[in-house]
C-alpha cells in the first residue's frame, strides 16, 4: 500500500481562447505544451530529448525553460535530470503540473505516484478516463454516470458506488472509498464543496475539462502521465487531431470575407436567444470550421460568454447558417423527432422568417454530447462538413464518431446526435 500525501487542489483554467472566432486556434493536436515539470523542451512529451535539453541549459547552449526545473528547487542540475529519468521509467515518487486556475493565475501541484484508484465524478471526465482506457482504476463515480440515459453510455460503472453529485459530492462517501486521485469538472463544485473537505485526507483532487479544443489534447495527455496511460492518450489524441487538423489545414486559407457568418443557438426550453460568444466552447468550434460567429464580440450570462440577443438584432446580422450545441438526442435516444421539432421551430420562427439562414434551412442542431464532451472534435467535424460542403466532401463525421466510440469507449455506434 503506498503512502499518501496531503491533498492538493488544483483547476485547469482551459477558457483561453483565440482573439477571433475565424481564427480561434492555429494549432491543435500536435502542438501542444504538456505542462508537467520535466518537460524541459516544451514539447508534447517526457523523454529522452528533455535529458538532452536539460544538458544544454547546464552547458550554457540553450535557455532554461519554465519546466526545466523538473523537482522545483530553483536550479536546474544534475537532480533535474534524475527526475526526468524517473518520470520516464516511471518510478518516480511525485508529478508536477504547472495549472492555471480560477482563483490564481498559476500553481504548481504535486500529485503522489503511482496513483492507483480514482474517483470520477462528472460526465466528461469519465469519458475521458475511459478514453485512455483507464475505466479499471474508477473506484467511484458522480451519480449522474448512474441515472437515467447515461447508464447506457457507462455500463460498466452503474454497479460502482456513487460518490453524490457532480455539482454536490459527497465527502463522506469519498473518504471512505479512498482514492488516490478524484477527478472533477473546471469549476463545479466550489473549492469549499470539495478540496477543502478533502484537506488532510490524502486525497488529491484534480480538476480537468476535456472539452476546450486549445487545450484538451494537452489535458489528454497529462492525464495519460497521470495514470500510467501515455501510449493510451497518445493513441487518442492522434485520432482527434488527425481530424482537426485536416480541417484546420483546409479552412486556414479561407478569406475572412468568405466565411459564413453564423448564428450559435445554445438551445435551452425558453426560447432562441441565448447564444456563445468569445471564450465559449462554440465560439471556439465556430471558428475553427471556419465560420464567423456573429455573437463572438457580445458579452454576457456565465462567465460572460453566453449572452442572450435581442430577435431583431439577429435578423440586422442576417446570418447564412444556424446550429445549436446543447439539442435534444444522444446516445439512448432512438428516433429523431424531438430533433425534427425543434428543427422546425426555428426554420418556422416568426423572428427569423428574414433571414437567410432559415429562408435556405441551413439550420443544423448538435447535442452537447459532441460538442461539450471530449468528442469535440466529431461536432467540429459536422461543423466544417456543413459550412463549407464541397470542400469536406471526403469527411464523415459519423464515421469518426462510430470509430471513436467503438475503439476507445467499447460502444457500440447508436442514438441520434445531429439533424438533419
Amino acid at each position: 500500500m503506498k503512502m499518501k500525501r496531503s491533498s492538493e487542489f488544483v483547476m485547469l483554467l482551459i477558457a483561453l481562447c483565440a482573439s477571433s472566432c475565424a481564427i480561434c486556434s492555429s494549432s491543435l493536436a500536435f502542438s501542444y505544451t504538456l505542462n508537467i515539470f520535466g518537460n524541459a523542451n516544451m514539447d508534447d512529451a517526457i523523454n529522452e530529448s528533455d535529458i538532452a535539453y536539460l544538458e544544454d541549459v547546464m552547458a550554457g547552449r540553450s535557455p532554461a525553460t519554465e519546466l526545466s526545473d523538473a523537482n522545483l528547487d530553483g536550479i536546474v542540475d544534475g537532480k533535474d535530470i534524475e527526475q526526468v529519468e524517473r518520470l520516464i521509467d516511471e518510478t518516480g515518487e511525485q508529478l508536477t503540473l504547472k495549472a492555471y486556475t480560477i482563483y490564481e493565475e498559476l500553481m504548481n501541484i504535486t500529485i503522489p505516484m503511482p496513483v492507483e484508484s480514482i474517483a470520477v465524478l462528472n460526465l466528461a471526465c469519465a469519458e475521458s478516463v475511459r478514453g485512455i482506457n483507464a475505466q479499471d482504476m474508477v473506484v467511484g463515480v458522480g451519480s449522474s454516470l448512474v441515472e437515467g440515459s447515461n447508464r447506457d453510455f457507462f455500463p460498466e460503472m452503474i454497479d460502482l458506488p456513487t460518490v453524490g453529485k457532480w455539482s454536490e459530492p459527497d465527502i463522506e462517501a469519498i473518504i471512505s472509498l479512498n482514492p488516490d486521485v478524484v477527478i472533477a469538472d473546471l469549476r463545479t463544485p466550489d473549492p469549499e464543496k470539495l478540496e477543502d473537505k478533502l484537506e488532510g485526507t490524502g486525497i488529491t483532487v484534480v480538476r480537468m475539462g476535456f472539452t476546450y479544443p486549445d487545450y484538451s489534447s494537452s489535458e489528454i495527455m497529462a492525464l495519460g502521465y497521470i495514470l500510467d496511460r501515455k501510449d493510451d492518450a497518445r493513441e487518442l489524441n492522434s485520432f482527434a487531431g488527425k481530424y482537426s487538423d485536416l480541417i484546420e489545414e483546409r479552412v486556414s486559407s479561407i478569406a475572412e470575407s468568405e466565411r459564413p457568418r453564423v448564428y450559435p443557438i445554445y438551445y435551452t426550453s425558453a426560447d432562441l436567444w441565448k447564444t456563445g460568444s468569445n471564450g465559449s466552447i462554440v465560439d471556439m468550434l465556430c471558428g475553427l470550421a471556419g465560420g464567423e460567429n456573429i455573437a463572438h464580440d457580445l458579452t454576457g450570462g456565465t462567465g460572460g460568454m453566453y449572452p442572450t440577443v435581442d430577435p431583431e438584432w439577429v435578423v440586422g446580422e442576417n446570418p447564412q447558417i444556424i446550429f445549436t450545441w446543447s439539442s435534444p438526442g444522444g446516445y439512448s435516444l432512438a428516433n429523431d423527432t424531438a430533433m425534427r421539432e425543434l428543427w422546425t421551430k426555428i426554420v418556422q420562427a416568426p423572428e427569423l422568417s428574414r433571414v437567410d439562414a432559415a429562408k435556405d434551412e441551413r439550420v443544423h442542431l448538435m447535442t452537447t454530447e459532441i460538442t461539450s464532451r471530449p468528442r469535440w472534435f466529431v461536432g467540429l467535424s459536422y461543423l466544417a462538413k456543413w459550412f463549407y460542403p464541397e470542400k469536406f466532401l471526403d469527411l464523415d463525421p459519423e464515421a469518426i464518431h462510430k470509430e471513436y466510440l467503438e475503439r476507445f469507449q467499447g460502444l457500440e455506434y447508436q442514438g441520434i446526435f445531429v439533424y438533419p
